[in-house]
């Protein structure tokens, strides 16, 4: 027992304080790291707002912070380092890395792990495995160090249906994961990067961000303009990062024949579909989940070299001690692209 606390998701808009893990002694391939910010995930809203079976881990799963303790065995990492949470590398013995799909690795996460802490970073101080983090360049702050879990989200829905050079994509739902996947897009090659968003202020970001068309959901005439921007023939893919039917439907109505629709948004409820919409335009569905470890190096290196922006999309930083109060404004609806969590106050 320490005499720290931290916070997990136990059930229906229930945040239950739990003894923080014990790091004074640091596990052989572990570190031990002062969490500087923790951002809210919109997944952590939902498992409060609903209540169904969260892993302890997850509930604080995109954090930044600096390296205070380094267990043996561990290399490439040192005390005073600043990093950011990933996911785990492959572990080259489930049966699906036996059959050759590392990508599918069953032991991707911290939570399959015998080691796995009992809760997430929603604390002072975290201990983990040391292949679970990378390092942050100094051009990266601790900040955009918490952006680096849902900014590789984005980076992975795109690298699984990457446009190519002079396609038309359009981007359903401004938040963080979507303004990401435009930004995305549009560096793997898309001409035309449209962001269709609710709220002028979530539009006027996705343009000060790079995207070249920015339209209004409820604009009865969206579909029109869609048809005139392509020339009468649809976009190429739809990213969809909104997680709700209408986005949905709204992607498919949008699309050309034989373009692809990419589920990036997680619908936490049942939604009507009609798949023989899709049918008749014989588009290809794909959906997304999470990342690959080596992806979060992409991530960071274009946060790096300022090809990835992420001015504007922190709305507040918030103390630990906030926490109830942040969840209560969330689920409640308020409007922020990302909550940023700093356990040190």
């Amino acid at each position: 027992m320490t005499d720290q606390l931290a916070y997990v998701i136990t059930g229906r808009r229930t945040i239950s304080p739990v003894d923080a893990a014990d790091v004074s002694e640091v596990l052989p391939d572990h570190v031990v790291v002062e969490i500087a910010y923790t951002g809210i995930c919109g997944s952590d809203v939902h498992a409060y707002e609903i209540g169904f079976p969260y892993h302890p881990t997850l509930s604080g799963h995109e954090w930044s912070g600096t390296v205070i303790g380094v267990g043996a065995d561990v290399t490439g990492l040192e005390v005073g380092q600043r990093v950011a949470r990933t996911s785990q590398p492959p572990c080259g013995r489930c049966v699906m890395c036996q059959a050759g799909h590392h990508a599918r690795c069953e032991n991707y996460t911290i939570s399959s792990l015998p080691t796995a802490p009992p809760h997430g970073g929603y604390t002072p101080k975290l201990a983990v495995p040391a292949r679970s983090v990378i390092a942050l360049p100094d051009s990266v702050s601790l900040e955009q160090g918490a952006l680096v879990e849902p900014l590789t989200v984005a980076l992975h829905a795109v690298r699984r249906r990457q446009p190519r050079l002079g396609d038309t994509v359009v981007v359903i739902g401004a938040g963080l994961i979507g303004l990401a996947t435009m930004q995305f897009a549009k560096l793997a090659g898309a001409t035309e990067v449209v962001m269709v968003a609710r709220g002028e202020d979530r539009r006027d970001l996705a343009a000060r961000l790079g995207a070249t068309t920015v339209l209004d959901p409820a604009d009865p005439q969206l579909a029109s303009e869609i048809q005139a921007l392509t020339g009468g023939r649809g976009v190429d893919i739809a990213y969809e990062c909104a997680g709700n039917a209408q986005a949905i439907q709204s992607a498919t109505t949008l699309l050309r024949p034989g373009g692809t629709l990419m589920l990036v948004g997680t619908p936490f409820a049942p939604v009507e579909l009609i798949p023989a919409m899709w049918m008749a335009k014989e588009l290809d569905v794909q959906t997304t989940l999470a990342h690959n470890r080596w992806e979060f190096d992409i991530t960071v290196d274009l946060l790096a070299k300022g090809l990835l922006r992420t001015d504007g999309m922190t709305d507040s930083v918030r103390g630990l001690s906030e926490l109830a109060d942040v969840f209560d404004e969330l689920s409640g609806g308020a409007k922020a692209i990302k909550t940023l969590i700093d356990p040190r106050e």
